[in-house]
């Protein structure tokens, strides 16, 4: 893999990015079976730092074109969805571009609508403007996090139904201010409480930090309504071996969970190879010397998985004697737990096939990769039982 010369020293663009154009258009399109109406909305719109003249390495753009091919893909298959796209930008020079660039002709047939504003002023308005009829997508990826992750800035979106958010969690920038003293009513707002965590380790401070983040806001949600369900993909900087931030995920749908987390797994591969390269052309920037293999060429097969003895504990400890169905709602409550892929329960359970610990009923054969079909029966998934 090349990483794209409009991407090159900010890699982790092309991570969130790719991110994003893989999930949603998997999302457009299962939504779009069922839904009348689907709205886009982006935030903090930009653009910024983009590479190309067209904006094609912009989130505007990805989003656009994604609306455009669902759009024109359901109406092949007699489903007249109405698309609606709303970007919020509160720089004038950068506000300029994005009202250009969605007044173009090519998104004839989608209703689209750039704001020049501050988010957190426009937040009634972009209620408003959703209504709570149609689904609705928010990406939330600030240029910060003041003012914009906590949850009563959130609040009014988060209260409306039908509606998954991608946020952009700084947690470099937030990680740094907890729990300072002068920055503790602002973490309080983002985390629910500040605790005293300098007894962990930096990778348990970590976890902890995100983890309740995620929890506060899952517990933010009506309480009417399916169960909240959240996951993340992290983001390490490109040239250091530390997390800069983590795009934090929020559905009610046990499907979203599985389907976004099939996503991040191709992701999690994408940053392994570009952030390779990023370190070898800065190698090679420093020493002023060409090395004989390319990066990508050690990172591109198979990446490192989880560790299958303890997915197969896990698995273990989730079947029963007694034969029980495992389907997609059960799946993501096995992903959101542990932050595992899907390819690491597979891979656990054929080991655990093999060693005549489980079995799965509904198998007439051997599969080779995908040993439980959790989308079977209407996602009711397969019965499996442990031996």
């Amino acid at each position: 893999m090349q990483i794209p010369e409009h991407y090159k020293n900010r890699e982790q663009a092309l991570v969130k990015h790719t991110l994003l154009k893989l999930y949603l258009e998997k999302l457009f399109m299962i939504i779009g079976q069922n839904e009348r109406s689907i709205s886009y909305v982006d935030c903090f719109a930009g653009p910024w730092q983009e590479g190309s003249s067209d904006l094609e390495d912009t989130s505007v753009a990805i989003s656009l074109n994604i609306i455009k091919r669902c759009k024109e893909s359901l109406a092949s298959r007699s489903k007249d969805v109405r698309f609606k796209a709303l970007y919020i930008e509160k720089n004038p020079e950068a506000y300029s571009k994005l009202e250009s660039f969605v007044k173009r002709e090519q998104w004839e047939g989608i209703e689209v609508e750039a704001r020049q504003g501050d988010f957190y002023e426009l937040r009634s308005d972009i209620r408003q403007w959703c209504n709570d009829d149609s689904f609705t997508f928010f990406f939330v990826d600030p240029a910060g996090w003041k003012d914009v992750v906590e949850i009563d800035t959130l609040r009014p979106l988060l209260e409306r139904p039908k509606s998954e958010f991608l946020i952009n969690f700084m947690f470099d920038f937030i990680r740094r201010g907890y729990p300072q003293a002068t920055l503790s009513q602002h973490m309080r707002r983002i985390f629910g409480t500040v605790r005293d965590i300098s007894a962990l380790t930096p990778e348990e401070r970590e976890e902890y930090l995100i983890s309740a983040y995620q929890e506060n806001l899952k517990h933010s949600l009506p309480s009417d309504g399916p169960t909240p369900r959240s996951t993340r993909v992290k983001v390490q900087y490109p040239l250091k071996d530390r997390t800069m931030y983590y795009l934090v995920y929020l559905t009610r749908h046990p499907l979203g969970i599985v389907e976004f987390m099939e996503e991040s797994e191709k992701v999690a591969l994408i940053q392994r190879i570009v952030r390779a390269e990023a370190k070898q052309q800065h190698r090679i920037d420093e020493s002023h010397q060409a090395e004989l293999w390319s990066a990508s060429e050690f990172e591109s097969g198979e990446y490192a998985k989880t560790n299958l003895a303890q997915v197969k504990t896990y698995w273990l400890s989730k079947l029963p004697y007694q034969p029980k169905r495992f389907g997609i709602s059960d799946l993501a409550d096995m992903l959101e737990e542990t932050g595992w892929f899907i390819s690491d329960f597979q891979a656990a359970f054929r080991e655990l096939q093999s060693e005549n610990k489980a079995k799965n009923l509904d198998a007439r054969r051997n599969r080779p990769t995908n040993v439980v079909h959790f989308h079977k029966k209407n996602h009711q998934g397969e019965y499996l039982q442990k031996l």
